[in-house]
């Protein structure tokens, strides 16, 4: 019906190792676009480097959030346990280390445990807001060892924690889980969980944050909560993300999406997302007549 030539969107069904090697590698395929791990955008980049294509990737996070005293801390700190527990942690550019400065350290610590015992997790069939489970048994299963390292890495585990919910015993159900005292070289501070697992580490002061913030081997995004302004600004700026999203700022439809270092290169979205796909071509020497 919107007169899309045959042949230009094509389904294929199958497993990455599979489906995905074979369109990574095939000479005829100009340019690949991929979603994923760091792990799997690494494999489909090197299976299509002997036919020198183009690929753009948008991949794994570890998204820092900036909570100074500044702001209305009951309001930032709720809505950012929110965000991270979003989709059961299951987002690329989930905040899942919340730097807090040392002043307000304690005060946010209870606000977060607060947040995430009153979380939900429940049938996602039921109506009302709620979290449901993990997407399969391999995850659920990483996620619960990951809350394992933290709490063997001797952080100091708030809320949630090992096992499923009270109430549900079965399924791929994982209690909303917060650390804190959480140091940046602990593996729960530095590698993608994909769960709904929080890490709280206390910062002493602006350039501190930004330190901590910008010490992973991502930068898909990062977050930042101030009552400040200029502020705002100065540290966005220096910032190593794809994106900053500042008091709650939401993401906007149609701007460009995708990240730094191991987050992966090119845009989705916009034009910028667009312009991945084209090529450049100049002509030289043609007669205007």
């Amino acid at each position: 019906e919107a007169g899309v030539p045959a042949g230009v969107f094509n389904m294929v069904n199958g497993t990455g190792p599979v489906v995905g090697s074979a369109l990574s590698r095939h000479a005829d395929i100009q340019m690949m676009s991929f979603t994923g791990s760091t792990r799997a955008g690494t494999a489909v980049t090197q299976d299509a480097a002997p036919s020198v294509k183009r690929v753009t990737l948008e991949l794994g996070g570890k998204s820092p959030n900036l909570i100074f005293a500044d702001c209305d801390l009951e309001t930032r700190v709720t809505q950012s346990v929110a965000e991270c527990m979003f989709n059961t942690g299951q987002s690329c550019d989930a905040p899942t280390r919340l730097l807090v400065e040392r002043s307000c350290y304690d005060e946010v610590v209870e606000i977060a445990k607060r947040a995430a015992e009153q979380t939900r997790v429940d049938d996602p069939e039921l109506e009302g807001d709620h979290l449901g489970p993990l997407f399969d048994q391999i995850q659920f299963d990483r996620v619960q060892a990951m809350i394992q390292v933290g709490i063997d890495e001797k952080a100091r585990l708030v809320a949630g924690g090992l096992g499923r919910p009270d109430g549900l015993t079965k399924g791929w159900f994982v209690r909303p889980t917060i650390f804190a005292d959480v140091t940046n070289d602990m593996r729960i501070a530095r590698e993608e969980i994909f769960g709904p697992v929080l890490a709280i580490i206390p910062f002493e002061d602006e350039a501190d944050a930004i330190a901590i913030a910008n010490d992973t081997p991502y930068g898909l995004a990062a977050y930042l909560q101030t009552g400040d302004s200029e502020r705002a600004a100065r540290v966005s700026r220096k910032l190593r993300a794809g994106a900053v999203h500042i008091n709650g700022g939401a993401y906007e439809y149609g701007s460009p999406f995708g990240g730094y270092k191991a987050s992966g290169n090119g845009r989705e979205g916009g034009e910028m997302g667009l312009d991945d796909f084209l090529e450049t071509k100049m002509i030289h020497g043609l007669s205007a007549e």
